[in-house]
């Protein structure tokens, strides 16, 4: 499996607070099946790294995982909280995309009510291919919102924790609407060092109920795009 949304790089986020914590996490990436990460620390809010500084600890993480023996590989990327000074944000190139590709790991604030699609719609128009992360999660728009995503280029990405009803039943159920409609993409971890890795458990769950080429498109398939920088 391709993990496409994690928090593993240590110092920028609320992620990880040291490197031996990074490489617990990555040892369990390894048992749970996962041979790619991109890691995507937050931007926006309060965490505002500077690209020099994510490179340096990216830099840093890799050679001491390579050193540890652990057998999974690092992509860079960030997950963008999205908000009116995004769009100058990445122009002035303050920002990274996932591994270098026009794929954009986009988040929105969870207690406003945002217009979603003219925020993907302003994005592709920039050239950019927007991922809405842990779609499920923002309960202000209907799920066929989706839909509408799509539509416009965007992609829609769920957590692994919400196939497994982590974070409680209200997502997973949004998420197994968004499966019955066909609408996610992505299935990643989202992974913090707080919280349980369940990528092997929603890879088993979507291939149980949908097949197991499902279960390879979004948790291999289309995640190999953005590491082979295929658009």
């Amino acid at each position: 499996m391709i993990d496409v949304h994690s928090h593993i790089l240590p110092f920028v986020d609320d992620g990880s607070c040291s490197i031996e914590q990074s490489l617990t996490m990555l040892k369990e990436m390894e048992a749970q099946g996962v041979t790619d990460v991109i890691c995507t620390p937050h931007y926006g809010d309060e965490y505002v790294c500077e690209i020099e500084k994510l490179q340096n600890a990216f830099s840093e993480l890799n050679k001491e995982k390579d050193n540890k023996g652990i057998n999974v590989n690092l992509y860079l990327g960030q997950e963008i909280l999205y908000d009116k000074k995004v769009k100058a944000s990445l122009l002035n190139g303050k920002n990274i995309s996932l591994n270098g590709t026009p794929y954009l790991l986009v988040e929105f604030d969870y207690c406003s009510d945002f217009d979603m699609t003219e925020a993907v719609y302003t994005l592709v128009k920039e050239g950019y291919k927007p991922i809405v992360a842990h779609f499920e999660r923002y309960t202000f728009v209907d799920v066929m919102t989706a839909q509408e995503i799509k539509n416009l280029g965007g992609y829609i990405q769920v957590n692994a924790s919400s196939l497994v009803n982590k974070f409680g039943c209200k997502f997973g159920k949004r998420t197994k609407t968004l499966f019955a409609e066909d609408l996610v993409d992505f299935v990643a971890s989202d992974l913090h060092f707080i919280r349980k890795n369940k990528m092997k458990t929603a890879y088993k769950i979507v291939e149980k109920k949908y097949g197991k080429e499902k279960a390879d498109i979004v948790f291999v398939e289309n995640p190999k795009k953005i590491i082979n920088g295929q658009t």
